[in-house]
């Protein structure tokens, strides 16, 4: 039987549509212990000579707690421009920040990355996950979104995230 998108996957807003030139960008906490992974997905308008740099960090907490840096290896995937589908990328070694500039720079688009709940120092108590944007250092609106899956109770938009 087929399901909905929200009985099977949650949605939770990273950050709010924002000039990415007026600071950098803190995303919003999301827990990981209801979901195997999540996807991150940032959009972007169009701008001249701007800075894209995402960077990701796990968290003992929802809010305060102990914070790091989030080393993943995951391909991700970007539509830039007039681009009509995705381009994979395949890091070559673990990173917690991500310069796409040369992707997005003056183009408008979507970037998507995926972090899965065991990349997460779980040991340590980390059970959270954020998203960061770096000063664009030029006017480039940008908005992103959490996309928790495989989730383990359903329907899965009744869920707390």
């Amino acid at each position: 039987m087929n399901k909905y998108l929200m009985e099977q996957q949650n949605i939770k807003v990273a950050f709010a549509p924002v000039d990415l030139n007026t600071a950098a960008v803190t995303g919003a906490r999301v827990g990981m212990a209801k979901a195997d992974r999540v996807a991150v997905a940032i959009q972007m308008g169009t701008s001249t000579a701007a800075v894209v740099d995402i960077s990701f960090q796990q968290h003992t907490a929802a809010s305060g707690g102990t914070s790091k840096a989030l080393s993943i290896v995951n391909a991700y995937y970007h539509k830039a421009g007039v681009a009509t589908s995705f381009t994979k990328v395949q890091p070559s070694a673990a990173a917690s920040s991500f310069d796409i500039s040369s992707v997005f720079a003056a183009d408008g688009g979507v970037v998507v990355f995926e972090i899965l709940g065991d990349q997460l120092d779980v040991d340590g108590g980390f059970a959270f996950i954020s998203v960061d944007v770096a000063d664009s250092t030029a006017a480039k609106l940008g908005a992103g979104m959490y996309i928790l899956h495989d989730v383990r109770y359903a329907p899965a938009y009744s869920e707390a995230i």
